[in-house]
C-alpha cells in the first residue's frame, strides 16, 4: 500500500455505470454482455491496460482512469517479483476470480439497488450495464457509487496483520470543495456521503473540507455554536435518527478578506502518501525466517545424527545411529541396511582395516552399477538382489570382528564379480546388525521391508505391463541374506524375523547345533558344533603324539556358540573317547598344565585368547598344549604369535575351511570366511540359475523353494555342501551333512600347516567320515 489507494470497487462500479448499454434480446444468453465486459476488465487489471473503446473524454473519464489503475504491489522486490511471477503463472480463469472476488463479494452484499434481486454477480453487473439511468434509481445509484469509493478508502487504511505497510493515522484523506452552496453538486456531495455514513454505519477515514458564502441547510439547528467535543458528542444520536446534516460541524469565519480573488481550482499534483510499516510485520519476516531456519536446522541436525550423519539423511532411511553416550557419543554405531552409505570401523580401528573395509564397500557400489547396466542392457537374465549382513562396527579397538567381516566381504566381492561373468546380474546390499548383532531382529525387520517394498513394485509393474502392453522395467528382488554374524541368541532372533518375511537366510560362521530351529527358510555353509567336537575328539584320540590324560575347556556362559560347542566336546570326551574333560567359565583362574599330558580347549571367542595366551609360563622345551574352536581365524593367530619373544603354547585351530595342501600363504583366496561367504554366495547363485526357466516372479519364497530341491553343491571351495532334503533328522534338511572340517597347526612363523582333514560329502550319517592325516 505504498504511494497509492486502489479503488477496486469504485473502479469496477464506474467502469460498469458508464456503458448505458441497451437491454439485451429475449433469446440472447443471459448475462452474456456483463460476462463479456467482466473479462475484458479483468484482463486489463491484469495486464494494467484499460480499454479507451469503452471510456467517454473528459474530467471524469480522467478521474476513473487514475482510479481504475493498478498500483505496484508494496513488498520488497524479493518478495514482489516471485509473487507477481507465480500469479501471472496462473490460469487466466484462476487470474480472473483473484481480480474480481472482493469487488464481487462486497457488491453481492452492499446496501443499495437491492442486490438480493440477482442470481449472481453477473446478473447483478448486467443491471448497472443496461441503462441503469433509466431502470434503476437514480438517488440508490449514486448512493451505491459513494459507498464504493468510502469502502475503498476504509479498506484502504485499515491495519490488516497480512499487510506489508500500513497508511499512517495522521495522514488521512481531504476533500476540499470550494463554493459550495445549497443547490449545488458540492451540496448534493456531501448529502450522499452524510446518507451513507448513517445507513451503512460503516467507517471510513474522508474528511470533506467546504467552504461557502452560505450556511447549507440544517434540520436541527444548534441553538449554540458547536465545538468539536459538542458534535462528537451528539453524533450517535444523529446518526441513528438518519439526520440528513449528522456529520456537519458548521465553522463560521469572521470578517473573511475581500480582496482576494477566489482561485478557480487548487493546483494540482502527485504526491506519495505515507506509510508505516506494520508494527507486527516489523519482526515477522525475521521471526519467521529465524523459525524456519531454527526448525529445520534442529529437524535436519536431528536427522543427520539419527541417520548416521550422511549429509542427505533422508536418502538413507534404512539406517539409525545408536548412541549409548547420546547426541554426539563417540561409542554411536551405525547400524541398518545401506542404500549407498559405507559403514566405517571406529576411530581406534587398524587403519588398514578401516581402509580395506571401505574399499570393498566402495567396490560393491561399483559391481552394482555394473550389475544395474548389465540389466538394462539383457532384461531378460534374472537381476536378485541379496543382501550381506553382519557385524561391521564395533567398539572395541582389540576385536577381531572387523578383521572376520573384512574377510568375509572379500568373499562377497569376488562371488559378486564371477556372477557378473556368468551372466547372473547381481545386486549386492550391506547391512550392519551392530555389535555382537544387538540390533539384528530391528535391521531384520527393514530388510523384509525392503523385500516387500520390491515385491510390491515388481507387481504393479507386471499389472501396468498387462495393461498397456508395455514393458515396464522391474525393480531388483530381494531373494535372499547371508553372513548373519555368528551364533549369538541376537542372530536367532534376526533369522526369525527374516523368516516370517519370507526371506531365506544363508550363515556363512554360524554353527550353533541349534540355529536351524530359528526359521524353515535357514540354511548354513558350516557345520554343526556337534561335528566340529567329533573332529576334535578323533584327532585327541588317534592323531596326537601322546594322548591325553586331561582336558580343560573354556566357555563363556553368556556366549550360546561357545555353551553349546564346550557342551558337545565334553560328552564326545566323556561318553565317547574315554578322555576326562574339565569346563571352566572363569578365565582368569585357568592355569595351563604344561607338558602333553593335558590339553586346553578354548571354546571363546577371538577377543579372549590374548587373555589366555599371557597366562602361559611353561618352558619352551616343555610348552603346553591349546586348541582353540573355529571362531579364531588363521588372521587372528597369526597376529597373536607373531612376537617371538611373546609365551606360546602348542597351538592348534579348528577350521571350517577344507585345506588340500599342507601349508597356505596368508594371501591365499581360499581361505578362511571369504571362502565361506564365496560359498553362501554361490549356493544363492545355483538356486536362481536352477529357477531361470519357471514362469513364477523371483521372491525370496521362490529361491527358498529351488533351495530346499537342490540339495547344495557338490564342487564348493569350502567342501561339498550337501543336504538331505528328505532324510527323517530334520536338522539335514537346513545343516550341511558331514562338512569338511580341518585341524590347523600354527608354527613358530606364523604358517599355518594342516593336520587332520575330516569329512566326506558321500557320507550320510553323523560320523566324520574320510578323515585324513597330513601331520608328520
Amino acid at each position: 500500500m505504498a504511494g497509492g489507494i486502489r479503488f477496486h470497487r469504485y473502479a469496477l462500479a464506474s467502469y460498469l455505470l458508464q456503458h448505458e448499454l441497451e437491454p439485451p434480446e429475449p433469446d440472447e444468453v443471459p448475462n452474456r454482455q456483463a460476462r463479456a465486459l467482466l473479462r475484458t476488465y479483468a484482463r486489463s487489471r491484469l495486464l494494467r491496460l484499460k480499454s479507451r473503446s469503452a471510456e467517454p473524454d473528459g474530467a471524469g473519464s480522467r478521474f476513473d482512469a487514475a482510479a481504475t489503475r493498478v498500483e505496484p504491489l508494496a513488498l520488497p522486490w524479493y518478495l514482489a517479483l516471485p509473487s507477481l511471477v507465480l500469479f501471472y503463472l496462473l490460469p487466466p480463469v484462476i487470474q480472473r476470480g483473484v481480480v474480481l472476488r472482493r469487488p464481487a463479494r462486497w457488491f453481492l452484499r452492499q446496501h443499495y439497488l437491492s442486490p438480493r434481486e440477482s442470481a449472481d454477480f453477473a446478473s447483478f453487473a448486467q443491471r448497472l450495464l443496461t441503462t441503469p439511468s433509466v431502470h434503476e434509481n437514480a438517488l440508490q445509484v449514486r448512493k451505491f457509487l459513494v459507498h464504493a469509493l468510502l469502502e475503498d478508502l476504509a479498506d484502504a487504511y485499515a491495519r490488516r496483520v497480512w499487510r506489508w505497510r500500513w497508511m499512517r493515522r495522521d495522514n488521512y484523506p481531504v476533500l476540499l470543495l470550494q463554493g459550495v452552496t445549497p443547490g449545488t453538486t458540492g451540496e448534493l456531495l456531501i448529502r450522499l456521503i452524510n446518507d451513507v455514513r448513517n445507513e451503512t454505519g460503516a467507517w471510513d477515514p474522508l474528511l470533506v473540507v467546504a467552504s461557502g458564502t452560505e450556511e447549507l441547510p440544517h434540520d436541527d439547528p444548534p441553538a449554540e455554536p458547536l465545538t468539536v467535543q459538542g458534535w462528537q458528542h451528539r453524533l450517535q444520536e444523529a446518526r441513528r435518527k438518519r439526520s440528513p446534516t449528522a456529520w456537519y460541524l458548521p465553522i463560521r469565519v469572521e470578517d473573511p478578506p475581500t480582496d482576494v480573488e477566489p482561485r478557480p481550482a487548487f493546483p494540482r499534483g502527485q504526491f506519495p502518501i505515507r506509510t508505516t510499516r506494520a508494527r507486527i510485520l516489523r519482526f515477522v519476516p525475521v521471526a519467521i525466517a529465524g523459525v524456519v531456519v531454527l526448525g529445520a536446522g534442529t529437524w535436519y541436525l536431528h536427522e543427520w545424527n539419527a541417520h548416521c550423519r550422511t549429509l542427505l539423511p533422508w536418502t538413507e532411511p534404512g539406517l539409525s545411529r545408536i548412541d549409548p553416550d547420546g547426541f554426539g557419543g563417540a561409542r554411536g554405531e551405525c547400524v541398518g541396511v545401506s542404500a549407498g552409505y559405507m559403514f566405517s570401523p571406529p576411530e581406534n580401528a587398524d587403519d588398514k582395516t578401516r581402509e580395506e573395509l571401505l574399499g570393498l564397500q566402495d567396490r560393491v557400489r561399483e559391481l552394482n552399477a555394473a550389475a544395474e547396466e548389465r540389466h538394462r542392457n539383457e532384461p531378460e537374465l534374472p537381476y536378485p538382489t541379496i543382501v550381506y549382513f553382519s557385524v561391521l562396527t564395533t567398539s572395541n579397538s582389540d576385536s577381531t570382528t572387523l578383521a572376520a567381516a573384512l574377510e568375509e566381504l572379500r568373499g562377497v566381492v569376488d562371488a559378486q564379480n564371477r556372477s557378473r561373468l556368468a551372466r547372473l546380474p547381481m545386486r549386492v546390499v550391506i547391512a550392519n546388525g551392530g555389535e555382537e548383532m544387538r540390533h539384528g531382529a530391528e535391521v531384520a525387520e527393514r530388510i523384509g521391508e525392503l523385500a516387500r517394498a520390491a515385491e510390491a513394485e515388481n507387481i504393479a509393474a507386471r499389472g501396468e505391463s498387462t495393461r498397456s502392453g508395455t514393458a515396464r522395467e522391474a525393480t531388483s528382488p530381494v531373494v535372499g541374506v547371508v553372513g548373519l554374524g555368528g551364533s549369538r541368541k541376537t542372530t536367532k532372533e534376526a533369522i526369525s524375523v527374516l523368516g516370517r518375511h519370507g526371506l531365506p537366510s544363508i550363515g556363512i560362521t554360524t554353527s550353533e547345533d541349534h540355529m536351524w530351529k530359528s526359521s524353515k527358510l535357514y540354511f548354513q555353509i558350516a557345520p554343526p558344533n556337534r561335528d566340529q567336537a567329533r573332529v576334535v575328539g578323533e584327532y585327541l584320540q588317534h592323531h596326537v603324539e601322546a594322548r591325553p590324560r586331561r582336558v580343560i575347556i573354556f566357555k563363556d556362559p553368556g556366549d550360546d556358540y561357545s555353551v553349546n560347542l564346550a557342551e558337545d566336546l565334553h560328552h564326545e570326551l566323556t561318553a565317547n573317547r574315554g578322555i576326562a574333560a574339565d569346563t571352566t567359565d572363569d578365565l582368569a583362574e585357568l592355569e595351563f598344565a604344561c607338558g602333553r599330558d593335558s590339553v586346553v580347549f578354548f571354546a571363546g571367542r577371538s577377543e579372549q585368547l590374548n587373555e589366555l595366551l599371557t597366562r602361559d609360563r611353561c618352558d619352551p622345551g616343555n610348552p603346553a598344549r591349546l586348541i582353540a574352536g573355529d571362531d579364531v581365524t588363521k588372521y587372528v593367530l597369526n597376529r597373536r604369535v607373531s612376537n617371538p619373544d611373546a609365551p606360546r603354547p602348542q597351538l592348534d585351530y579348528v577350521s571350517f575351511n577344507k585345506l588340500p595342501h599342507a601349508e597356505r600363504a596368508d594371501d591365499d583366496a581360499d581361505q578362511g570366511r571369504s571362502a565361506l561367504a564365496r560359498d553362501a554366495i554361490d549356493l544363492l547363485s545355483t538356486a536362481i540359475n536352477q529357477f531361470k526357466d519357471d514362469p513364477l516372479p523371483l521372491t525370496g519364497i521362490t529361491t527358498w523353494n529351488e533351495l530346499s530341491h537342490v540339495g547344495g553343491m557338490s564342487r564348493a571351495t569350502t567342501g561339498a555342501i550337501v543336504y538331505d532334503p528328505t532324510g527323517s533328522d530334520p536338522s539335514k534338511r537346513q545343516v550341511p551333512v558331514n562338512k569338511a572340517i580341518t585341524i590347523e597347526h600354527i608354527d613358530s612363523a606364523g604358517r599355518s600347516r594342516t593336520l587332520l582333514v575330516c569329512g566326506d560329502h558321500q557320507a550320510n550319517d553323523n560320523r566324520p567320515a574320510g578323515c585324513t592325516w597330513l601331520g608328520g
